[in-house]
């Protein structure tokens, strides 16, 4: 509690010094939210389950900023996700869980994975989640934990 009242009183003294310097105006502007997420959340995920992983690939919106596995011990994935990033208040990303891996190589040391044959495998579970920590699709199923 003392370090946000801390981080808060600073704050406010900032702005007040940029005001009165001609930084910042009376209408402090906030980055618009550029996230993607409503476009994703009016898609039919739920449709997605059982189909290849280019199948909700192919749908998601363009402009992703990042696309990797989601590693769980030396060598093996339970799947991938992707990232839409604007700030740390202004992101989401998808969990695409794959329960049976048919075309990528188990176990891969090497950790370089082959998207090609990621879109290839079948999705079984799909999460969606905002600002790193809030799920809005797929939560509270203890087969597909964080």
């Amino acid at each position: 509690m003392k370090k946000l009242f801390i981080i808060a009183f600073i704050h406010i003294g900032f702005n007040a010094f940029a005001k009165q310097r001609g930084i910042v105006s009376d209408a402090v502007k906030f980055p618009t939210d550029t996230t993607v997420l409503p476009q994703i959340l009016a898609l039919p995920l739920n449709n997605y389950i059982g189909k290849p992983v280019d199948s909700l690939f192919s749908v998601l919106p363009v402009g992703y900023t990042s696309r990797g596995m989601m590693t769980t011990r030396v060598g093996y994935a339970k799947g991938v996700y992707q990232t839409y990033y604007t700030a740390e208040t202004n992101n989401c990303y998808i969990e695409i869980f794959i329960d049976t891996i048919q075309y990528l190589p188990k176990p891969n040391y090497s950790h370089i994975w082959d998207m090609n044959l990621v879109k290839m495998e079948t999705i079984a579970f799909i999460k969606v989640w905002k600002n790193n920590n809030i799920c809005l699709y797929g939560c509270n199923n203890p087969n597909y934990y964080d």
